[in-house]
């Protein structure tokens, strides 16, 4: 069932639950469906309401100290979660993401890839895309040994409160409640389990709600800052036993590698060419996994047309330009930068290191709830560039090597000393990272905060490697498995 926690929230003291879960996006939702299904009784609560909202929105609002990022508008906060403005992309972490072993400095995951992706079909389901082949490939034309294909499918995309509120509304298993705000979050005397949860609503009214176990699905950034607003029994915050809660903040790198002339026009006779790195590639460069994209413009038609008072003095630099040795070509683009048919425009999604410098922490700055609000301190490594340096670069050459493009790499990326202008995909992962042992992360292997007995976290937020793919099907599938074994404890 469904309900205003503005209004029904005395509700919630009225019923026994074995499982309360925060957060209705992909991750929460997932998990509240399987458990539902297994006979479970869930709790389940979103902040937000049902349609976007800008009062619920500004809890995202935060400062950035570190690279440019977006805080509040790359994610929202009402039912459906981010899902209502996801782009739709599944694609499979490669297994040399999740191979055991130092990762530079910090433990990879330290469970494989089947059982990450044990309910695989099940999650490709609720993402609309059953039955599409996720692997990658060699790309026809272009035998190469370092690079295949990048193997992925497009959903709908699947807003998961358009597919699965109604489910929710008519559960006799899950109450649901919108508007209902985690502020707190309350342990036992020992600190080994939570006693219950702190939920506000707009008006003011403060109740607490308790189950046998917790779930904090509230995405990459907000399920550490709860944790680190959680600091009256624990000052460091709880799940912070080591330092790491709100550290290794990853994102997948967007870099403009550069662009590119047809020299075979009969094999881009397609929309774009996405390219992923072989596992030998990575292993002899010793570079992350990634894709670089190449999208041709074949014909004049699909450049479009300049306009203003400066439009005839522009198309004159293009056609001229166009029509010109390279030299003369290159000479023309400094003073106005464009594109000639032939030309195609090469775009990047790269795996980002684990870096704990790279994190989230808490201004002194509070929300309306008195929750503390988000410092975010993007940053990259020397790993994370040479990783798109070499990738990009490794590219371009077997492009040439096959005969089908001449590519003229971004200044950056030949220059080691030049600054890329990197920004992010909108992928939150990392600040709560899984590990084997309590010292390099946050949960264990089966999500639940080490140290804490009935505390668990879903979502990309529990990533050790990010792997350069598209989160959400990972996302998913990790929450999946949450609730299979949820399911055997509450």
């Amino acid at each position: 069932m469904l309900f205003d926690f503005n209004e029904a929230w005395p509700r919630v003291a009225e019923a026994q639950y074995d499982v309360c879960i925060c957060g209705a996006g992909p991750a929460g939702i997932t998990t509240a469906r399987k458990l539902a299904a297994r006979g479970k009784r869930v709790l389940l609560l979103e902040g937000g309401g049902l349609t976007y909202s800008d009062g619920s929105q500004e809890h995202y609002k935060g400062k950035n100290v570190g690279r440019p990022y977006w805080l509040e508008t790359n994610r929202l906060r009402y039912f459906g979660g981010t899902s209502n403005h996801w782009g739709g992309l599944c694609s499979l972490f490669q297994p040399g993401t999740f191979e055991a072993g130092d990762d530079h400095g910090l433990p990879g995951w330290p469970i494989s890839r089947e059982q990450v992706l044990g309910s695989i079909d099940e999650a490709k389901e609720i993402l609309d895309i059953a039955g599409k082949d996720l692997a990658q490939a060699k790309q026809q034309g272009f035998a190469s040994p370092w690079f295949d294909r990048f193997g992925f499918a497009l959903s709908a995309p699947t807003r998961f409160f358009e597919k699965y509120g109604s489910e929710i509304r008519q559960s006799g298993q899950i109450d649901g409640f919108f508007n209902a705000n985690l502020v707190d979050l309350s342990l036992s005397d020992d600190l080994a389990r939570v006693k219950h949860l702190r939920i506000r609503n707009y008006n003011g009214v403060t109740s607490d709600v308790s189950a046998a176990l917790y779930v904090l699905a509230l995405g990459g950034i907000e399920n550490a800052r709860i944790l680190l607003n959680a600091n009256r029994q624990i000052p460091a915050g709880i799940g912070n036993h080591s330092g790491m809660l709100g550290r290794c903040f990853m994102e997948s790198l967007n870099a403009p590698i550069g662009r590119f002339l047809v020299t075979d026009p009969k094999f881009w006779q397609v929309d774009a060419i996405p390219l992923v790195p072989t596992e030998a590639l990575m292993r002899q460069n010793d570079i992350g996994d990634g894709v670089i994209e190449f999208a041709p413009n074949i014909s004049a038609s699909a450049l479009g047309s300049y306009g203003g008072r400066l439009r005839v003095l522009k198309e004159f630099l293009r056609q001229t330009g166009c029509l010109s040795p390279p030299r003369v070509t290159e000479l023309a683009r400094r003073i106005l930068d464009f594109d000639c048919p032939g030309d195609g425009v090469i775009s990047s999604l790269i795996e980002q290191e684990p870096n704990p410098d790279s994190r989230v922490s808490l201004t002194n700055d509070v929300d309306s709830f008195g929750l503390r609000r988000i410092q975010m301190n993007w940053q990259l490594n020397d790993r994370d560039l040479k990783t798109l340096r070499g990738l990009a670069i490794e590219a371009a050459k077997e492009m040439a090597r096959h005969d089908r493009a001449r590519v003229q790499l971004a200044p950056f990326i030949l220059d080691p000393d030049l600054e890329i202008p990197v920004i992010g995909h909108s992928h939150h992962m990392g600040t709560t990272r899984m590990s084997a042992n309590p010292r390099y992360g946050v949960v264990d292997e089966n999500c639940r905060v080490h140290g804490i007995r009935n505390l668990y976290l879903a979502g990309s937020s529990v990533f050790p490697k990010c792997g350069g793919r598209n989160p959400t099907l990972t996302i998913v599938a990790l929450a999946l498995r949450l609730g299979d074994f949820l399911s055997s404890r509450s």
